[in-house]
């Protein structure tokens, strides 16, 4: 994902063909990135908790297969000048569309499978399971609210009545999107399904980053109580901006009780943060016979 990265950073100023306003090249570049952050955390947890897991090199490998397919296909309709998620306006790109559609599904499974090793997993300390589980769990979580952008919406079903194919869902909820962030491209004036499929995925890194900052402390009962406040938060987060982003509310603009909701989970996140890191610094002896 780095080398293909590199690759495509110089087609941003050589190519200045747009799709909806937007470089063609940036949403290759934003899954490139994406997966490569992804694909990094779960080789750690692989490699460094499930070594002697019996699937592990079998996941490794499927992942690998349905993420490259993926992204294959994002690169090869970027380069032709089409849209690849929700393009079913003839028979290739729907051919190209299922397939990502399928990949997609075959890789959430995979990635559900890594939780039942580490769940079952009894020589990793409970603080430090906790924050994996919930990691995985969220992420997860994450991946599965991309489906509710592929939804054909009344519109579009109708269009299709009439034997007119052009999209079959979108980002967003609402209305028109207008124009997006910068390189994210997520709405600031209607619900954008990509900011809390976006945030579900990488607060896995989030509780991989806590996993680590645990491993060499002792275990105690706080810790445990911690992380799993971390997670209820963090899914608690999630959650209500899907609801937010269904009622086509942008996330990016104030909302009495959406916008409060937010200010107070992170209130108790920072609060339980500090709480955490403040811990005296006691390391696990090693004693080598």
């Amino acid at each position: 994902m780095v080398v293909l990265t590199i690759t495509m950073i110089p087609f941003l100023f050589l190519d200045t063909r747009t799709l909806l306003g937007v470089n063609l090249w940036i949403k290759p570049i934003k899954f490139t990135l994406s997966l490569g952050i992804y694909s990094l955390s779960t080789v750690w947890i692989l490699e460094r908790f499930l070594t002697h897991w019996r699937f592990n090199r079998f996941t490794q490998i499927a992942l690998t297969i349905t993420s490259l397919i993926e992204i294959i296909l994002i690169t090869f309709q970027a380069a032709r000048g089409e849209a690849s998620h929700f393009n079913v306006s003839n028979t290739w790109n729907q051919i190209v569309f299922s397939i990502m559609g399928t990949s997609i599904s075959i890789f959430w499974l995979f990635h559900l499978a890594i939780i039942i090793p580490i769940f079952k997993h009894k020589q990793i300390t409970k603080p430090i399971r906790e924050s994996l589980l919930w990691g995985l769990v969220i992420a997860g979580f994450g991946m599965i609210i991309g489906f509710l952008m592929t939804t054909p919406r009344p519109e579009q079903l109708e269009m299709m009545k009439q034997g007119i194919f052009q999209t079959s869902g979108s980002h967003t909820f609402g209305g028109e999107p207008g124009q997006g962030i910068t390189f994210f491209g997520w709405s600031t004036i209607v619900g954008d399904m990509r900011v809390p499929h976006f945030f579900g995925m990488h607060v896995m890194q989030v509780f991989f980053v806590l996993a680590a900052f645990l491993m060499p402390k002792k275990e105690t009962k706080e810790q445990s109580y911690i992380v799993r406040m971390f997670g209820i938060l963090f899914l608690s987060t999630n959650i209500l901006m899907v609801v937010q982003t269904l009622m086509g509310f942008s996330i990016f603009v104030y909302h009495p009780f959406f916008t409060l909701s937010y200010a107070l989970f992170f209130l108790v996140l920072f609060s339980l943060s500090i709480r955490l890191f403040s811990q005296p610094k006691i390391s696990i002896p090693e004693v080598i016979v």
